[in-house]
């Protein structure tokens, strides 16, 4: 499954993660699944605050919107 995850700081397009998430033997991700992969990502990135990430607003689209 893919997905693009718009990451938006104070209303502010900031970045822009493709997922790619395997289809295990179980439920279907859903877009929290993603959000989190991405939350993930960010806090190991020395470029966002901490404030920056309490702030962050992710909208998750599938790949052909």
């Amino acid at each position: 499954m893919k997905k693009i995850v718009d990451v938006f700081v104070m209303d502010r397009l900031v970045a822009s993660y493709p997922i790619v998430a395997e289809e295990l033997a179980g439920p279907t991700p859903n877009d929290e699944h993603f959000v989190e992969l991405v939350k993930a990502q960010m806090q190991g990135a020395s470029s966002y605050s901490k404030e920056e990430l309490a702030a962050a607003k992710c909208v998750v689209r599938g790949l052909l919107d």
